[in-house]
C-alpha cells in the first residue's frame, strides 16, 4: 500500500468535496479572502487551478482542524450566541461572497463580532496584511447587511504544531478601506471576465512574502529580471535579524559558560524563579579507530558506507558593483 499516494488522492477529493458543499463553484464569484491577495495569483488561479499537493492539502486539512477547535472550545466555554460559516453576499455588480468563520450576536446590545480564524506554522508579530484585508471586507459587508448593528472584528492565529496561539483584537469597520478593497473586486473580475473571453490583459501584481508559495512565480513580471527590487526591505531586514542573532550567540554562550560553572561546582540551585541544574544526556556514536580495521579486515572500507546527500539554504553574499561607463 502507497500510503502517501493514499493520503493525496483521499485528500483531494476530501478537499473539492468540502469546496462544494461550502463555497460552491468559486469561478462564479470572488471570494473575500481572495480579493487580499495579488490580483494576477487570483485570476490565473480560476482560470487554471491548480492540482494542490500533499503539502498543501495537509495545509487546508489544518485550516479545518483549527477552525473545529475554536468552534468546540466556544461551545464548551457556554457561548452558543455563534454561527460559523456565516456567507454574506455583497451587494454590487461584481458577484462577492464573504464566508465567515465566527459571528457572535448580541440582539440585546445591537452587536456582531467577527472572528476569522488562521491556521500558521509561524504565528507573524503582526497579522498578515492579507489577513487585514480579509476581515476588514467581512466586517464591511456585514455592517452593510445589518446597518442598526455595532459590528467588531479579530482574528486568531493557532499554530497547532508548536501550541502557540495569538489574538489580534480591537478592528472596527473602515469605510476607506471597505470601499478601496471593493474597487480592488471590480478590477479583478473585470481582468478576470476579460481573460475568460480570450483577450490578452496586463494583469497587476502586488508582491510579497507569500510569493514563493504561489504556483505562477516562474512566468511573473515582476521576476523576469534578475534585479528583483521590491524584495530588497525584506532582504534587508533578514541580514539585520543575522546580525543580531550573531551577536545573541556571541553573549549567551559566555553567560551560559558561567552560570555552568557555578551549578557544576554548587549542585542544583533555584534563581530568577528557575531551577538551574546540570543535565547530562548520552548518545551512540562510532568508533572510527576500531570500525575501519574491522571493516579492512572483511575486505570493505567506510568509503563505500557513505554517500554525499546534498541540502539547499539561502545564501546571501553582496553583489558587485557594476562598473561604471
Amino acid at each position: 500500500m502507497d500510503i502517501k499516494n493514499t493520503l493525496l488522492t483521499s485528500l483531494r477529493q476530501l478537499a473539492k468535496q468540502h469546496t462544494e458543499e461550502t463555497l460552491g463553484d468559486r469561478s462564479d464569484y470572488l471570494g473575500a479572502s481572495e480579493i487580499g491577495y495579488c490580483p494576477r495569483k487570483v485570476i490565473l488561479e480560476k482560470i487554471n487551478p491548480s492540482e494542490h499537493d500533499l503539502t498543501a492539502l495537509l495545509r487546508f486539512e489544518r485550516g479545518h482542524m483549527a477552525e473545529e477547535i475554536i468552534a468546540k472550545v466556544f461551545t464548551a466555554a457556554g457561548f452558543f450566541n455563534f454561527e460559523q460559516q456565516v456567507e454574506i453576499l455583497v451587494d454590487g455588480d461584481v458577484p462577492v461572497k464573504a464566508h465567515i468563520d465566527f459571528v457572535f450576536s448580541s440582539d440585546i446590545h445591537k452587536i456582531k463580532s467577527v472572528l476569522e480564524v488562521k491556521s500558521t506554522s509561524n504565528i507573524p508579530d503582526d497579522p498578515y496584511g492579507s489577513w487585514e484585508s480579509q476581515l476588514y471586507f467581512q466586517m464591511g459587508a456585514l455592517a452593510e447587511k445589518f446597518p442598526g448593528h455595532k459590528i467588531r472584528g479579530a482574528l486568531i492565529a493557532l499554530d497547532l504544531a508548536n501550541g502557540e496561539v495569538e489574538f489580534y483584537n480591537g478592528y472596527t469597520p473602515q469605510k476607506i478601506i471597505y470601499n478601496g478593497l471593493k474597487r480592488k473586486a471590480e478590477a479583478i473580475w473585470s481582468h478576470y471576465q476579460a481573460m475568460r473571453s480570450g483577450k490578452d490583459v496586463e494583469l497587476a501584481t502586488e508582491p510579497d512574502l507569500l510569493c514563493g508559495f504561489c504556483n505562477h512565480l516562474t512566468t511573473c513580471p515582476r521576476f523576469a529580471a534578475e534585479d528583483v527590487p521590491h524584495l530588497a526591505t525584506i532582504v534587508d531586514e533578514l541580514q539585520e535579524l543575522q546580525l543580531n542573532e550573531q551577536k545573541l550567540k556571541n553573549k549567551i554562550a559566555p553567560c551560559k559558560e558561567k552560570i555552568f560553572a557555578i551549578v557544576q561546582q554548587k549542585g542544583p540551585i533555584k534563581s530568577a524563579g528557575c531551577i538551574l541544574r546540570k543535565a547530562t544526556r548520552s548518545r551512540k556514536h562510532l568508533i572510527m579507530d576500531r570500525l575501519e580495521p574491522f571493516l579492512a579486515d572483511h575486505g570493505s572500507s567506510i568509503d563505500e558506507f557513505q554517500e554525499d546527500r546534498s541540502f539547499s539554504f539561502l545564501e546571501i553574499k553582496k553583489a558587485k558593483a557594476a562598473k561604471a561607463a
